[in-house]
């Protein structure tokens, strides 16, 4: 048996699952090459955020603000946010600032609130348990800030508008809407308020060709971002790319745009993969976003056998379930937040022959962004999905692994 290893379970023992495959099979490990580079270490770190790409120091524009806020992304992304703020919290008390001057929010987006475990998780005890960390909120204790450019009206997180230094810490990963994420996404819409969240969202209709996975410039979802944080004013971006084990291999720190153009510059050979095309089987593991597991989905699509031949399987291993998503996930029987479309049973198969999903953990609505249950067979085990994947192809198969399909991108044809 040929033995395949893939990421798994980042907020937890975070480890690597062993995966088996037919001698018989052509067996081909899809990765990136930043996803195989060694981590920075913590004096390389500081080192980045002591001196930004482009603009003054944090702790010279922390010089005379009176209160700072730090927000950071959620545990749907997976930027190790203690590994960089001990050294941000450094340049604000260099500046004098005091704990007591300083606040953390998550940047939820419409995702649902979490607990201080993961706080801790996220952030560290040290945060934890000397500075206020809040939830947001999209739904109440928004302020109104203006229209963009194309129209959307930015509500935004009252805390987060009340403080005069606003700092975002995230990481940069190819991204469906916006081509590669981070930047001022960190604000839209991670601090804003759902109604603004859904005008957002409603951006990609205007032209699906300006966004997509890797598809950065002139993309019109990222400049919808990149107005936000202007409108609101972001003053400092530390904006991350990560390797297959979710630790920081590349940091910039300074104004969003500059850190978000030059981290998406690199992102599109970090998590790059070839052009490809005419798998038998393609086994798409989610580690990055393991709780927004439906966007590996996007691999086996793109990446099987076209006309409806092939069967994808999705790794999905995330003992808390898929994220509570208020835009796009269901809420109640057939019906949920303005983007979500309930799926009748009969749509993977337009796209492939099967779908098998890996998941030790399953519950029953975990499914709802990619198909519904009855187009899907979920199993808990490698060995159970392996079973279904021999029946199918009892001879040879030419079999795609990607290492993390919910950070990676396939590269267009050259």
């Amino acid at each position: 048996m040929q033995k395949v290893s893939v990421p798994s379970r980042l907020w937890y023992e975070n480890t690597e699952r062993e995966i088996e495959f037919p001698d018989r099979w052509q067996v081909d490990v899809l990765t990136s090459p930043g996803l195989e580079r060694p981590a920075l270490g913590p004096e390389e770190i500081r080192r980045r955020i002591e001196n930004p790409v482009d603009g003054p120091r944090l702790s010279d524009l922390a010089r005379n603000r009176r209160q700072a806020v730090i927000v950071f992304d959620d545990m749907t992304r997976p930027t190790p946010v203690k590994d960089v703020v001990p050294f941000v919290l450094e340049e604000l008390h260099r500046a004098g600032m005091k704990k007591e001057q300083i606040r953390f929010i998550w940047a939820l987006g419409s995702h649902g609130a979490y607990g201080m475990a993961d706080a801790r998780k996220k952030l560290g005890d040290h945060v934890v348990e000397n500075y206020a960390v809040y939830n947001h909120d999209p739904f109440q204790n928004t302020v109104y800030v203006g229209r963009t450019p194309t129209g959307v009206e930015l509500w935004v997180n009252r805390e987060f508008m009340a403080c005069d230094l606003k700092i975002g810490i995230g990481c940069i990963t190819a991204h469906v809407h916006v081509g590669f994420g981070g930047g001022a996404k960190i604000v839209l819409p991670g601090v804003a308020g759902i109604e603004s969240i859904n005008q957002f969202h409603n951006q990609q209709f205007r032209d699906f060709g300006r966004t997509g996975l890797g598809n950065f410039e002139n993309n019109i979802m990222r400049a919808e971002c990149d107005a936000a944080g202007e409108m609101v004013g972001l003053d400092f971006k530390v904006d991350c790319l990560v390797n297959r084990r979710g630790r920081i291999t590349s940091l910039y720190a300074g104004p969003f745009k500059v850190t978000h153009a030059m981290g998406a510059e690199e992102g599109k050979e970090h998590y790059g993969i070839p052009y490809a095309k005419g798998y038998d089987i393609v086994v798409s593991n989610a580690y990055g976003k393991a709780n927004e597991a439906a966007i590996a989905l996007s691999f086996p699509v793109m990446l099987l056998e076209p006309g409806g031949k092939g069967i994808g399987v999705i790794i999905c291993d995330s003992p808390e379930g898929q994220v509570p998503h208020y835009v796009f996930r269901a809420i109640g029987s057939g019906y949920g937040g303005r983007h979500y479309t309930p799926r009748a049973p009969g749509f993977i198969p337009l796209l492939m022959k099967r779908l098998v999903v890996l998941n030790p953990q399953p519950d029953k609505t975990f499914l709802d962004l990619v198909c519904n249950e009855a187009d899907a067979v979920v199993v808990k085990t490698w060995p159970q999905a392996l079973e279904r994947l021999e029946e199918e192809y009892p001879g040879g198969a030419k079999v795609a692994v990607v290492v993390d399909g919910t950070v990676q991108y396939l590269m267009r044809p050259v």
